[in-house]
């Protein structure tokens, strides 16, 4: 793999840019100044400074580079493996970006499971069944509520929620704080798409992957990677991949002339683009694992996003992680349910105004779209609002299913009340084993306990509300 090894360095060389930087801005790289004997001195500048450290482009914008950057090769890369079912969003995501975000942040290493994060929480939520699709953002939102589940407590897809109250508690440690979409059409969305990877974040990208050619890389190139994307499928539907790096020296020459430029109109529009790059290209992670392309990865040159007629091609989506804080307060629920998807759960207290409600049981509109309750998603794509899917709510053994929230600090009272109620149309049934809210110390222990009294109890067809008095 390519590293710092090979002699070129992963960090801006802030020093070599300044020289060449106004050399560099003083170029027009215009339809006119490319034209007639002055072309050959912008392409001999152009050459020089890449062969430093920059990144130019054709548009006029500029920005410090180094040649080559490769996270895969970071401790707090995850490993390449394999998706189960069709979770390549929730993957790259959760299981890539986030998972990166927050071992980098936290200076800990992705080497086994109980420091990776799993996708199958979300994607089972989110894609109903394993042939279900979801997308990158909407995986962002249910988890900056719901937290994301380690590896080690979901290590594969159930359609079924997960059992167990301390694997909940260790999910909402792991959550996204905000998440960016950026566009890539040209040079200078490049730009600051590269500066991303500098600083040593990953990216989610999207291609239509059916009828994909792959090529091995070619002869004479510098690369850890033997494998390049020669062409993305035509149509859909898209897959979710990752952006681990990028090399400025690689290329294909795409138009035959024997040689690889970026300052030829190769597309004939009468312009120079990011289209009509041949040089630079992306390292790219594909869910699929190690059985694609070269152990998992491949080249994609730049200008794949200026060429591909798939409209979420045009962009890529970075994320941040929210600081690892565990929880203070949790209700903590233990119950069977025959339909879990007709379910909807209310907790309230005096000291709350408004009845407090658990995204994966909410009844209401998503939060910033009430008119029509749609979910923000990856590039401008749309769900319906959220909704667990059509399974029983239990335990793998067949008993309760235990169930964990972060809850508002003002339902942690002696008197609190817990409403399960049906969906429009719908009747519940089932047992409402335990219910508890507690108070839980910065280590994750149970310090306070306020649990509701009479359990088990039947849910009856309408629903119920049981109300918990005193302190414990």
């Amino acid at each position: 793999m390519i590293n710092a090894a090979s002699g070129h360095s992963e960090t801006n060389n802030h020093a070599n840019w300044d020289r060449f930087r106004l050399k560099l801005t003083a170029i027009s790289c215009s339809k006119t100044f490319m034209k007639g004997p002055w072309r050959a001195i912008p392409i001999l500048l152009w050459a020089s400074v890449f062969t430093v450290t920059s990144c130019s482009s054709p548009e006029g914008g500029t920005g410090a580079s180094p040649r080559r950057v490769n996270l895969t090769t970071r401790s707090w890369f995850p490993p390449i493996v394999p998706q189960q079912a069709s979770s390549c969003a929730q993957h790259a995501g959760l299981y890539y970006l986030l998972a990166c975000e927050i071992n980098r942040a936290r200076g800990s290493s992705a080497s086994n499971p109980s420091q990776r994060l799993s996708p199958y929480l979300a994607y089972g939520l989110l894609a109903d069944d394993r042939s279900g699709r979801s997308h990158v953002v909407d995986g962002w939102i249910l988890s900056r509520e719901t937290g994301v589940p380690l590896e080690a407590d979901l290590p594969g897809f159930s359609p079924r929620l997960m059992h167990g109250f301390d694997r909940y508690r260790r999910a909402l440690a792991n959550r996204p704080a905000t998440w960016n979409v950026l566009p890539l059409e040209t040079g200078n969305d490049l730009g600051k798409v590269l500066q991303e990877l500098d600083s040593g974040h990953p990216l989610a990208c999207e291609f239509p992957i059916r009828g994909t050619r792959i090529e091995p890389f070619p002869e004479g190139m510098p690369s850890g990677c033997g494998a390049m994307v020669r062409q993305w499928g035509q149509t859909g539907p898209g897959h979710a991949m990752v952006y681990a790096g990028y090399d400025l020296s690689i290329g294909r020459d795409a138009n035959g002339d024997g040689r690889i430029s970026n300052d030829v109109d190769i597309t004939g529009d009468g312009r120079i683009t990011l289209a009509d790059w041949e040089r630079g290209a992306f390292l790219l992670v594909n869910p699929w694992g190690k059985g694609w392309g070269d152990r998992g990865m491949a080249w994609v040159l730049f200008r794949e996003h200026a060429l591909s007629r798939w409209p979420w091609a045009r962009s890529v989506a970075t994320v941040t992680a929210a600081p690892a804080v565990p929880p203070r307060h949790m209700l903590r629920l233990s119950m069977l349910c025959p339909d879990q998807s007709a379910l909807t759960i209310s907790a309230q207290s005096p000291d709350h105004a408004e009845a407090w409600q658990p995204l994966l049981f909410r009844d209401s509109s998503v939060a910033g779209n009430p008119g029509n309750n749609v979910w923000e998603a990856f590039a401008l794509l749309h769900r319906p609002g959220f909704r667990p899917p059509a399974q029983p709510l239990r335990a793998p053994d067949g008993g309760p299913a235990e169930l964990g929230f972060a809850i508002p600090s003002s339902l942690c009272s002696g008197t609190w009340s817990l409403q399960l109620s049906p969906r429009p149309g719908r009747r519940l049934s089932g047992t409402l084993a335990a219910a508890e809210v507690v108070e839980l110390s910065p280590a994750g222990q149970i310090t306070r306990r306020f649990p509701l009294q009479g359990l088990p109890a039947a849910i009856p067809p309408a629903g119920a509300t049981w109300t918990a008095s005193g302190s414990h």
